[in-house]
């Protein structure tokens, strides 16, 4: 049965939101294994269809990616062929803080060099004040996003109209 494997780089309450809203949007149609970048498989099992993968932006001057993050992860993961691929990153709600796009960078080395397939534009997730919490209606954001990621790579179950007609009829 095909599933969907949720990948975040850090353990900040506000990533781990994310990533368990995204997994909930995606278990409408999929099921779905959420995994920190440290603890996620290196070979991503055969049966997985979509990959969501992210984490938060990095501010210039930060502390920078942790110890076991997206990128180190990316540099050793295989996929399977045929695989769909989505990114996503937390950053502030104030743009011109922001060292890099985090979840284009990723997305363009799940693309370009280890071969998945986009499943949708990048995506960003915005956090505000200094404590860094999600703005208010991410969470729902993330699982709305989860559910089209699931409708855009998830096997459609097809009844054939004959079957149908007799299931309506009986």
């Amino acid at each position: 049965m095909a599933r969907a494997l949720v990948v975040f780089e850090s353990d900040s309450d506000p990533t781990r939101q994310i990533a368990m809203a995204l997994a909930h949007g995606l278990a409408t149609r999929l099921p779905v294994d959420v995994a920190c970048a440290r603890e996620a498989p290196v070979a991503v099992p055969g049966d997985v269809c979509l990959l969501v993968a992210g984490g938060p932006a990095h501010l210039p001057g930060g502390a920078g990616r942790t110890r076991y993050g997206l990128d180190r992860w990316l540099g050793s993961v295989s996929l399977p062929r045929g695989v769909h691929a989505a990114t996503f990153d937390l950053r502030p709600d104030e743009p011109a803080r922001l060292a890099s796009d985090g979840a284009i960078a990723a997305e363009m080395r799940l693309v370009r060099g280890l071969g998945a397939t986009p499943a949708a534009p990048p995506e960003h997730f915005l956090l505000v004040g200094e404590a860094a919490g999600l703005a208010e209606g991410e969470e729902d954001r993330a699982r709305r996003w989860g559910q089209a990621l699931a409708e855009v790579v998830a096997p459609r179950r097809v009844v054939s109209a004959g079957r149908a007609g007799a299931a309506a009829a009986g």
